[in-house]
Formats: C-alpha cells, structure tokens, sequence
C-alpha cells in the first residue's frame, strides 16, 4: 500500500483527495436533484415533502458509516501490519451485519409507513408527497446502504477512484431516471424517489463486482467477533451520530418552521440544507480520504506520514473554507433560485441563509478532528465532537435563540454550534491527537 506510506508533496496530496471528495459531492447530489427536479414540475409542497423524509436516509446513511468508518479504520490497522486475512475477516462479517440491518429496517419502514411520516411532521397537506417517497426510500434500504458501504471501503482498499467511478455513473443516471419519472411521467415525489433508488442500485452492484473480482479487501467466510463489531460500532459511532443528528436537526428545523412559516418556511429549509450537504461533502471528502492513511499508518508506527497527512488536512480546510464563502456570497442568491420559482420561499432561505452561511467557516475542523480520531481508534473523542457539534449545542442554541432574538435565531443555530464546538475540539487534539505526530 504505497499510496498510503509514501511521503507526498502538497499537490500529490490534493490529487488523492479529488476522488474522495467529488465522490462525497455527487453523493450529496442525490437528493439535491431530487429536489430540483420536484420544485421544478411538483411545486413547493412537493419539495417540503422530501425534506420530511431526511430523518429516514439519515438513519440508513448513519448505520452504514458507522460500520464502514468504524470497521474500515480497524481494517486498515491490519493491513498495516499484513494480515490480509484477518481484514478479510472483518469485512465480510460486517458487510453480513449490515445486510442484516438494511432487511430488518426496510421491513419494519414499510409496515409503518404512515406513523412514522405523522411522527416527521407531515402535515396533511404534505402528506400525499412524503408517503410516496419515504415507501421507495425504505424498500430501497440494501442498495442504498452497501453504495454507501461500498464507496467507503474502496479508500481503505487503497482505490479512491472506484468510488468516483460509482458516483459519477450513478449520479448521471440519477439526473436521467429523474428527468424521466418526474419531468416526462409527472409522478413527483414517488418518480424522484424511484429514480434516485435505481441509479443508486445500480452503483452499488459496481462496488460488488469490484470487492469480487479485483480489490485487496476480499469477501471470505465470515468469522464473527463480538468485540470486533462492538469496537466497530463505537469507533464508528462519531459518523453515526454526525447523521443521525443531521436528521434529528431537520426534524427540529421542519417543526419550528413551520410553526412560524407554514410549509413554505419547510421548503425554504430544504433549499438551506441541500446548501449545507453539497458543501460540508468537501470537508467530508477529504476527512474520509485522510482515515485510511492515519489508520494504515497508525498500524505501520509511521508517525512523519500521520503529521504531513494532518499538516496537509488543515491547510486545505482553509483554502476551501475561503472559497466557499465567496462562492456563496456572489452566487448564493442564484444557487437558492435553482430551486425555487415562488418569491415568497425564495426571500425566506436568501434571509436564511445570511445567518447560516458563516457555519461553512467552522465546520471543516470539527468535521477532520472527529475522522482524524476515528482512524485512530478513539471513539469517544470523535463521538463526543460530533454530538457536541450537531446534537447537543444545536438543542440548546435552537431553543435558546428564538425567544432572544427572534425567528432567525433558528438560522443562527448551527454556526453557533460549531463555533462553540471547535473550541473543545481543539482543546482534545492537543492533548490526545498531537503525540502521534511526534517523532
């Protein structure tokens, strides 16, 4: 594994993490184009619908990155140390649990289906475009979750660009089955769900050829080990509560909102969190590209590799923090227009998202600590980051604000949170994430 051992230049180390991080960019484009193909030939309603139904793919998405961050750091340390089989091991027997989870879950969505939209906060109204997408979300539970899976542990395969290939397939056919189901056939949320499910599908089954026939990784027997998935789960459990929390957020956000703002105000929360996903899938991509090296290398007591991984990190969090507020500032207002075509939900995100943009300043950080300590097997570490910055602060900030300064405190909540976070974040790298960049 070279790739992951030999010393780089700053520009050999932006082109390893180019795959990376347009593989998490087209993976926040999948129900980004949902949304604009649903704005654009199902209105705004149609648009609110699918945001009620985040809190449901965040829990897929949020199992599925445990495993695979969790699992993934645990098999690149072996992997260090050469023992193939064991890390064969692992993989298989994670992959059978995840399985597992995907049937189980699909299962009990679909028996539920209507409890659980009303426990979301669908209001009637919204009710026919949230039932429709939410049963295709749930039934395609096992594909959507192994892509995911899939594109993860090809990084600790040492082969970033399989998933880049599985992200540009699948988002093109997304674009296409989209353009077909929703703008052709007319069948709004349940088109856009279909869509994104069948390109998604067919994505994952390039992952499982891949781990068949030519990745490192391979599929074995599967050895179950308690403590294995157990150190998994909870190594893993910062990324899983980075998604279960981004879903809980939403579920606050549609609540709030539409208390204040009706549907319309849900809509313009959907514009402001597609916003938010396209752009932290930078921070994410290379957070994800970076695990592999400090786990491999953590294994091989190849400290000089670990500080020029980080060296590198931060440096380009900088870089691409800068770049998106200026992104953002001269083309936030066309960005926001893309989705909407109603004046009403269009004033209401652009004054969301005045108060919200700042958060892309801070984010970056909190997202690469909260990886960095995952590769390195601290769990609670990365746990507590990541629960403090999208759970715990945002409780507290998106009650606490509002009644002070007004409804746009709501819009405030998560760069306060983020700030707030990136202070312990700092306070925990120091005295735990700095000596294994000695020597």
């Amino acid at each position: 594994m070279k790739i992951f051992s030999r010393p780089m230049s700053y520009r050999q180390f932006l082109k390893y993490l180019v795959p990376s991080i347009l593989t998490m960019v087209f993976l926040s484009f999948y129900t980004t184009i949902d949304g604009f193909f649903v704005s654009r030939y199902a209105g705004s309603d149609a648009l609110a619908g699918i945001n009620i139904v985040i809190p449901i793919t965040c829990i897929i998405f949020g199992t599925t990155v445990m495993l695979a961050t969790g699992a993934g750091a645990i098999i690149g340390e072996y992997m260090g140390r050469n023992e193939q089989k064991k890390a064969n091991e692992i993989f298989s027997t994670i992959s059978l649990v995840l399985l597992i989870f995907s049937i189980i879950f699909s299962v009990v969505g679909i028996l539920f289906l209507r409890p659980i939209a009303v426990l979301l906060g669908a209001s009637e109204r919204l009710m026919p475009h949230v039932l429709p997408y939410a049963f295709v979300v749930f039934a395609g539970t096992i594909p959507m979750a192994f892509k995911l899976f899939f594109e993860y542990l090809v990084r600790t395969d040492g082969n970033p660009q399989i998933g880049l290939k599985m992200s540009i397939i699948g988002l093109i056919l997304n674009i296409i089955f989209d353009y077909i189901f929703v703008a052709v056939f007319e069948l709004g949320t349940l088109g856009a769900a279909t869509g994104t499910v069948l390109s998604i599908s067919i994505s994952a089954l390039i992952g499982l050829v891949f781990f068949i026939r030519r990745s490192t990784i391979r599929f074995c027997k599967p050895k179950f080990d308690a403590l294995v998935l157990w150190k998994s789960c909870t190594n893993g459990s910062s990324e899983m509560l980075t998604e279960l929390s981004t879903g809980i957020t939403t579920l606050l956000f549609n609540l709030i909102i539409i208390q204040k703002f009706g549907e319309d105000g849900v809509a313009a929360v959907t514009i402001i969190m597609y916003i938010y996903y396209f752009f932290i899938a930078f921070y994410m991509g290379i957070a994800v590209a970076t695990a592999p090296v400090v786990s491999y290398n953590l294994g091989a007591n190849n400290n000089a590799k670990i500080r020029e991984t980080v060296k590198y990190s931060f440096i380009t969090i900088g870089i691409t923090a800068i770049m998106i507020m200026a992104i953002l500032f001269v083309g936030g207002d066309f960005i926001i227009g893309l989705f909407t075509n109603s004046d009403h939900v269009f004033d209401l995100t652009v004054t969301a998202l005045t108060y919200f943009s700042p958060v892309f300043l801070f984010i970056g950080v909190n997202v690469f600590l909260s990886g960095y300590f995952t590769a390195l097997g601290d769990g609670l570490t990365s746990a507590t980051i990541s629960t403090l910055r999208s759970l715990i602060f945002v409780i507290i900030f998106i009650f606490a604000l509002p009644p002070l300064v007004g409804v746009n405190g709501v819009w405030m909540t998560m760069p306060l949170a983020e700030i707030s976070t990136i202070l312990i974040s700092f306070i925990m790298y120091n005295k735990k994430g700095k000596k294994y960049l000695l020597g």
